[in-house]
C-alpha cells in the first residue's frame, strides 16, 4: 500500500494541504461520484426561527473542516492527492411553502420529500459539502432536508451533524455560545491514520491479516442470472423484513445471555446461511464498520466507514452458541487489528476472486446503530427523523447486494436487502431473507441446538 506523504513533508507554504485518508483515495473514480451522498430529513414541530437555523448551519460548517474541504486528485492516480481546507462559506439554504389542502397528508409529503432527496446529487468539488432545504406546512410544522457528500461524511457523521445543528440553533435563540466542545478535525484523523500505518501496531495487524486471510475467499451469493452491467435496471430493488419489537428484544436478550451482542448474533445467522448456500464451513463475510477505532474522533464529521472481512472456520463448532462465541472472537480480533480495506486487498489479493464469476454477487452486512440519541437533537417544539414506511434504494455502487439492519424507535428491527433485480429474482431474495430471520430467532431462542441441522 502506497502511503500518503507525511505532514512534515508538506512545504510550509502549503500548510493548508493535508494527505488523503484511506477512505478518500479513489483510484477507480467511484467514491467521488455525485450520487455518493448521505441524505437525511427531520420533521420539526413548533415555532422555528429561520435566521437562527441558517446561522446554525453556518456554525457547523465553521466547526467542522471536513464540510469545507476540497480534494485534489492526481490526474493519473486517484489514490494520490491531498485535502485543502477552505475558509467557512454560507450553506446553500432554500425555504419552500408547501400547500397541503387538498392532497396527501403532511406525513405522506414528508416521506415523499425524503424519498426525492435520494434522487439528488452533490458534486464532491463544491463547498461547503452541505445543502439544506426547509419545507414549511405552516409556522409550526416543517421538514428540514440535509445532503452531504460521502467523501466528507458518513452515517455516523449525520448523527453528529444533527446534534450540532440543534445545539447551535438553540444557542443562537438563547443568545449564548453553543455548549459544544471543540471537535477533533478530519485532517487530524488523516495524520493519526498515517502515523498508525507506520507503527509497530499496524505491522502486527498486517501479520494478523496475512495469517487470518490466507486462502480465504469472500462469500458471494449465487445470482439467478449473470450480473451484467449492460443489463442493469435503472434502480436497485429493496425487500424489507420487519422484525417485531418483541422478537427484536428476544434477539438482544439471547445474545446477552451468551456474553455476545446483537451484532454477533446477526453475524452468526449470516455465517450459517452462507454455509447452507455454499456447503463450506470456512466462511468470510464482508461487513461495514464505522471506522472510528479511536474515541477522539467520535464527534468528528468525516468519512470514516470501512469494510472489514470476518472469517470463521466453523467446522469444529457443534451448537449455535459455540459458533456465536467464535464469531465474537473473530469480530473482536478484527476490530483490534483494523486496517483500511484497500490494504487488506493488497495483503490478500485472492480474497475477492469469487467476484470474477458473473453469477457471484458480493454482499455486505451493515448493522446501523444511532451515533447520537434523539434526546440530544431537539430544537423548536420537537424533532423526529423522517422514516419512510419502506426503505429507499440507496446503492450507487451497482452489482452488489446489501444486507442492512437498523433499530426503529418503536423497538422493531428493520432488515433490508437491497439487490440487483436484473440478476436476482424476488423469490430468491424472499427465501434468503426469510431463512435469515428464522435463523436469528433460532439462535436467540435455542443456542444449544446443532447449527448444521437447525430446522
Amino acid at each position: 500500500m502506497e502511503l500518503p506523504v507525511r505532514l512534515s513533508e508538506i512545504p510550509a507554504e502549503s500548510a493548508h494541504q493535508y494527505p488523503l485518508t484511506s477512505q478518500q483515495r479513489d483510484p477507480n473514480q467511484t467514491e467521488r461520484n455525485f450520487r455518493h451522498v448521505v441524505p437525511t430529513a427531520w420533521r420539526i414541530k413548533g415555532e422555528l426561527r429561520i435566521g437562527a437555523l441558517m446561522g446554525a448551519l453556518d456554525d457547523v460548517v465553521e466547526r467542522h473542516e471536513a464540510l469545507r474541504t476540497l480534494i485534489h486528485y492526481d490526474e493519473s492516480d486517484g489514490s494520490l492527492g491531498y485535502q485543502e481546507i477552505r475558509p467557512p462559506a454560507p450553506v446553500p439554504f432554500t425555504v419552500h411553502e408547501i400547500p397541503t389542502e387538498p392532497g396527501p397528508s403532511r406525513d405522506e409529503i414528508a416521506v415523499d420529500l425524503y424519498v426525492k432527496l435520494h434522487e439528488e446529487g452533490l458534486e464532491y468539488s463544491v463547498i461547503p459539502s452541505l445543502r439544506a432545504a426547509l419545507y414549511r406546512f405552516d409556522d409550526g410544522d416543517a421538514v428540514l432536508t440535509l445532503l452531504t457528500h460521502h467523501l466528507f461524511s458518513d452515517n455516523w457523521s449525520i448523527g453528529v451533524l444533527r446534534r450540532e445543528i440543534a445545539a447551535c440553533y438553540n444557542a443562537r435563540v438563547d443568545g449564548v455560545p453553543a455548549a459544544l466542545p471543540a471537535p477533533a478535525q478530519y485532517r487530524e484523523y488523516a495524520a493519526w491514520e498515517h502515523e498508525y500505518l507506520h507503527s509497530d501496531k499496524a505491522a502486527a495487524a498486517r501479520r494478523f491479516w496475512l495469517d487470518n486471510l490466507a486462502g480465504a475467499r469472500i462469500f458471494a451469493f449465487p445470482a439467478d442470472r449473470p450480473n451484467d452491467p449492460a443489463t442493469l435496471t435503472a434502480r436497485t430493488a429493496v425487500r424489507e423484513f420487519l422484525i417485531s419489537a418483541a422478537d427484536s428484544a428476544k434477539i438482544t436478550a439471547g445474545a446477552t445471555r451468551n456474553r455476545c451482542t446483537a451484532w454477533h448474533l446477526i453475524l452468526t445467522a449470516g455465517m450459517v446461511l452462507a454455509e447452507q448456500i455454499t456447503g463450506s464451513s470456512d466462511i468470510t463475510l464482508l461487513t461495514v464498520n464505522n471506522g472510528r477505532v479511536v474515541r477522539d474522533f467520535h464527534n468528528t464529521i468525516g468519512f470514516f466507514a470501512n469494510l472489514v472481512p470476518l472469517r470463521v472456520e466453523a467446522g469444529g463448532c457443534a451448537s449455535f452458541k459455540e459458533l456465536m462465541l467464535l464469531v465474537r472472537k473473530a469480530s473482536v480480533d478484527a476490530h483490534q487489528n483494523m486496517l483500511p480495506f484497500g490494504e487488506l486487498l493488497e495483503l490478500a489479493p485472492e480474497l475477492m476472486k469469487p467476484l470474477e464469476d458473473p453469477r457471484a454477487v458480493p454482499m455486505a452486512f451493515n448493522y446501523v446503530r444511532p451515533a447520537v440519541a434523539l434526546a440530544e437533537i431537539q430544537l423548536a417544539g420537537g424533532v423526529t427523523p423522517v422514516i419512510p414506511p419502506e426503505e429507499v434504494p440507496t446503492m450507487y455502487h451497482r452489482g452488489t447486494c446489501s444486507w442492512g439492519l437498523a433499530g426503529l424507535r418503536s423497538g422493531e428491527l428493520r432488515f433490508v436487502i437491497e439487490y440487483e433485480p436484473s440478476a436476482i429474482d424476488p423469490g430468491t431474495i424472499d427465501r434468503w431473507g426469510s431463512d435469515f430471520v428464522d435463523l436469528l430467532m433460532a439462535i436467540a431462542g435455542r443456542p444449544d441446538q446443532a447449527w448444521r441441522n437447525w430446522r
